[in-house]
């Protein structure tokens, strides 16, 4: 895996959540993956809604955060970065 074109991708990926979700805060990098036919990057990104940040840090001490967090999985065109997919994803417990 080309190393520059994952980051490329990855930041790609996370202005298309910011843009569609703009409600989303805290994005990160989850997962990334270059597919087999290496036509299209499969990104996980993470974040956490605004309207859950004032709830998450009251109970940061006693809880998963990552179950707080809501991931996508976005397919993103290897040549030209364009989304061609966005799904819901669930982090296994």
């Amino acid at each position: 895996m080309d190393i520059v074109s994952a980051k490329v991708a990855a930041d790609k990926a996370m202005e298309y959540v910011s843009e569609l979700a703009p409600e989303a805060k805290c994005i990160a990098l989850e997962g990334i993956e270059l597919r087999p036919n290496k036509d299209v990057w499969e990104v996980i990104v993470g974040y956490a809604l605004a309207s859950d940040i004032p709830q998450m840090a009251l109970v940061a001490a006693n809880v998963d955060m990552r179950s707080r967090r809501t991931h996508k999985r976005l397919f993103i065109d290897a040549e030209t970065l364009e989304l061609r997919k966005m799904e819901p994803y669930e982090i296994a417990a």
